[in-house]
């Protein structure tokens, strides 16, 4: 298979690199954030243009060969890779031109946060990224989006003003205003993403700070910020520059802790100064050290805290507000971390901006609990798979009237997505878009995996 598809393609695209298991280079090339050594491509394309996805597209349809699209590999179920079927790779194509008025940019199919960011960086604009440097940014807007501009600049799949798209027959397309609507929140189930234009902002640099509180306690850690946040957030409005992001983690020397990840995202940093001094206030603050840092120093410091080539999965699950419950039980499993660079985070949605234009559905004020049970230590991958779970199960049960129905779709399983109540009011349209755009699941290995 990898030989006749090699021998045809190149002859017609002698520039376009495949990539077979004999190769040296292959398994550094398949490596992905989360190992699957059993999900082996039987061959990896890496296109330079949109040209030669076309091409690509055209012959696996054609031949009947399985496909499955990457734009990052950091898919936390591991849905970029696919046992037997060609990975095409979108990495190549990662330009970025930033329009004149730099209010917009097109960016290719394939960037990811690092290169978009120091782009960004060296004209002084940017544009909402999640933490790792390595994420594909494609796969991560298309889908949702959650970071540390979610508040100051929205969600990642509300920046998208225009998209490139190669359909299921192996066409060109421009996407019109219906397409876009699918595509922000249907990611690349109606056709691989070529090329996306969305919007930057001008900014120079975030400020940020990492709070760590005193943990000896940690039902009273948990316990005093959950109660004290939603006591200020009662008392006056948190402005719109600022993102929270809690997290219960094992550190060198500190041991199991609360911590919260705090961005700034406005140039009047003596005011986010102020409020990180608030968010401090919240509980015994051991560690406070705001500093100005730009997006792509930020989202490389963060690269270096994962590993890459990791084993087991993301849980999450979404609440309406800070509550005591959920204190306990965060602060009951940031106790049980089974190690491995294992943790919990806290991402929130504040004042979220109503969209038409979007299948994203998850548009109320609100909290995406991200249980990390991924690590590079492989003989914990059931031990962290059992607490993860563990933690999802006992949230529903003991504060189930805080549970939404809504889910993040990029951190859940295929097996645990109800996409009905993912999708809620815009499930209908989701799939009937997939029914007009790709009516024989050409793309049927693209995140949600929709059967029509």
């Amino acid at each position: 298979m990898a030989s006749k598809l090699t021998a045809v393609l190149t002859a017609q695209h002698p520039e376009l690199p495949i990539i077979t298991p004999s190769d040296p280079n292959f398994e550094a090339t398949r490596a992905c954030f989360v190992k699957r050594d059993a999900d082996a491509p039987f061959a990896i394309a890496r296109p330079q243009n949109a040209e030669q996805v076309q091409a690509l597209v055209q012959y696996c349809t054609k031949n009947g060969v399985d496909f499955v699209v990457r734009s990052g590999g950091h898919d936390c179920h591991s849905r970029s890779q696919v046992a037997g079927a060609l990975s095409i790779d979108m990495r190549e194509i990662k330009h970025v031109n930033i329009r004149a008025d730099e209010k917009t940019a097109t960016v290719g199919g394939g960037i990811i946060f690092r290169d978009l960011a120091k782009e960004l960086d060296a004209r002084g604009l940017i544009t909402p990224v999640g933490t790792l440097a390595s994420v594909g940014y494609v796969g991560w807007a298309t889908l949702g989006g959650y970071g540390p501009f979610s508040t100051s600049h929205g969600l990642g799949v509300d920046q998208i003003v225009g998209a490139k798209v190669v359909n299921a027959k192996g066409e060109l397309i421009e996407a019109d205003a219906e397409l876009l609507q699918g595509i922000r929140g249907g990611g690349g189930i109606f056709g691989v993403i070529v090329e996306l234009t969305i919007k930057v902002y001008p900014l120079k640099e975030r400020f940020t700070t990492l709070l760590i509180y005193d943990s000896s306690d940690l039902k009273s850690a948990w316990t005093n910020y959950a109660e004290g946040y939603e006591k200020l957030v009662a008392k006056e409005s948190l402005p719109r520059a600022l993102q929270l992001q809690p997290f219960g983690i094992e550190l060198p020397g500190l041991g199991k802790v609360l911590g919260i990840g705090a961005t700034w995202a406005d140039a009047d940093q003596e005011d986010g100064k102020k409020w990180f001094a608030k968010i401090a206030a919240l509980g015994n603050c051991i560690l406070n050290n705001p500093e100005p840092k730009s997006v792509s120093a930020f989202t490389a410091f963060n690269e270096a805290l994962v590993v890459y080539g990791s084993y087991g999965r993301a849980y999450t699950l979404n609440l309406n507000k800070y509550s005591t419950k959920m204190a306990d039980v965060l602060a009951k499993y940031t106790s049980l971390i089974p190690g491995g660079g294992m943790g919990i985070s806290v991402h929130s949605l504040r004042a979220p901006v109503p969209s038409t234009e979007s299948l994203f559905s998850s548009r109320v004020d609100h909290l995406m609990i991200e249980v990390i049970a991924i690590t590079s230590v492989q003989d914990l991958e059931v031990k962290g798979a059992d607490w993860a779970r563990g933690l999802v199960e006992e949230l529903k049960e003991v504060d189930g009237e805080n549970v939404l129905d809504s889910a993040y779709v990029s951190l859940l399983a295929d097996a645990d997505s109800d996409y009905k109540k993912i999708y809620g009011p815009h499930y209908d349209k989701l799939v009937e878009l997939k029914k007009k755009y790709d009516p024989e699941n050409v793309f049927k290995y693209a995140v949600p995996r929709l059967s029509v």
